[in-house]
């Protein structure tokens, strides 16, 4: 009898633990996942460099006074170009603001013509070279950036041609002028960029003429879609 009660009560006790342990698990709360890890948002602040090419095309139209005379002169052209850019960016939110300047050498050039009176000239225009400096405020889709941009553009005007009257001439200045125009622009890998730009540029301060002008006059109108890759430091 006192074996058949030691073995009643360990079975007993061994009842009770498994009890006490499935209600201990039942109140435990459930697992839960770990939170989801995001990488950060891509930052365009700091330093870049690179380089670009494109075309370029500009048409000009106005009046010329030579000699005492008055008359229409026009001219347009176009051609390659390509340089190199440096900028820096800053980012607050998804706002980017930046200033960049560029220089650039092209190879295209332009045809004119202009008659005062009895005078007419035929010549062929080049810009061997100009640059801008610029602003730009833009808004960034993460590695994607839209940009406006606007500021100065600065460069070499030459002007080679003949005078009915004088025979050829040659001139050349410099100038500069006001642009505008915009861009996209995406990080391609971890430090490199690729952009596209639009920019058009004003009339110039200054423009190379034909000898005996006293007067010039008009609009010009230049173009330049180019495409660029930066690397950012």
């Amino acid at each position: 009898m006192r074996k058949l009660a030691v073995v009643l009560m360990a079975t007993c006790s061994l009842a009770y633990a498994s009890m006490a342990y499935a209600a201990d698990l039942g109140a435990r709360q459930p697992m839960k996942a770990p939170p989801l890890q995001y990488a950060p948002a891509f930052n365009w602040t700091g330093f870049y460099g690179g380089v670009n090419a494109g075309w370029g095309w500009i048409h000009g139209s106005g009046n010329i006074a030579i000699g005492g005379a008055t008359g229409p002169t026009s001219g347009s052209g176009n051609g390659f170009l390509g340089g190199g850019q440096i900028g820096y960016n800053w980012q607050t939110g998804a706002f980017v603001f930046g200033l960049e300047t560029d220089f650039q050498g092209a190879a295209g050039d332009s045809d004119l013509t202009a008659t005062a009176g009895a005078t007419t000239v035929t010549g062929t225009a080049r810009n061997p070279w100009f640059g801008t400096v610029r602003g730009r405020i833009g808004y960034a889709f993460d590695r994607s950036l839209l940009y406006v941009t606007g500021g100065a553009i600065y460069g070499e005007s030459r002007l080679h041609g003949t005078v009915n009257t004088t025979g050829p001439f040659s001139s050349s200045t410099t100038y500069w002028t006001w642009t505008v125009g915009g861009g996209y622009e995406a990080m391609l890998w971890d430090r490199w960029s690729g952009k596209i730009e639009y920019l058009y540029g004003g009339t110039p301060s200054d423009v190379p003429v034909p000898p005996g002008t006293t007067a010039i006059s008009g609009d010009i109108h230049t173009n330049i879609v180019r495409a660029g890759l930066n690397y950012h430091f």
